[in-house]
């Protein structure tokens, strides 16, 4: 394991938000909020919900601790949320880049926001899980997407590694 895994994977993340956000364009306003009683809620709720995390992730990975992480009140238009998710993936790029190979194995503090306690992993630990959150995500705003009438992708690394 090295930090150029971590970059590609960060690369692949953000290849595959890109592809959920575009199928996520094409709903009208009605359809982007409609209610969803499952995890997070509607399209626009689950996207804001991992453009948060993600941002949340880096706060702590840089020694800042958020208590609370962003949502859909915090990214109330499309225009808000792109600007944010660009702001962010840029900002992720650029921790990635400063990264060597030993940083991995360093441990991270922070105070967790849902148990409001401090909890410590390895770095690889961390990044491994934005990776695999983003992922969850993507696929439950994909669901939604198709349940309310909208096209849908396939997000798999595997065809991330065909396209680059």
């Amino acid at each position: 394991m090295n930090i150029d895994y971590f970059r590609k994977l960060f690369d692949y993340n953000y290849w595959a938000h890109q592809r959920v956000w575009d199928c996520a364009m094409q709903l009208n306003d009605e359809q982007f909020t409609r209610p969803w009683d499952y995890s997070i809620g509607s399209v626009h709720q689950q996207i804001a919900h991992t453009i948060g995390a993600e941002w949340a992730w880096l706060q702590r990975m840089n020694g800042v601790s958020p208590e609370t992480i962003p949502g859909a009140f915090d990214y109330p238009t499309r225009d808000i949320m792109r600007t944010t998710w660009d702001k962010v993936e840029a900002e992720w790029h650029s921790y990635l880049d400063a990264l060597t190979d030993d940083d991995l194995n360093t441990t991270k503090t922070y105070i967790s926001v849902t148990l409001r306690e401090q909890r410590q992993n390895h770095l690889w630990l961390t990044l491994s899980h934005v990776i695999n959150h983003s992922t969850d995500h993507r696929a439950q705003t994909l669901a939604r997407v198709h349940q309310v009438g909208g096209p849908t992708i396939a997000q798999d690394l595997i065809f991330y590694s065909w396209e680059v």
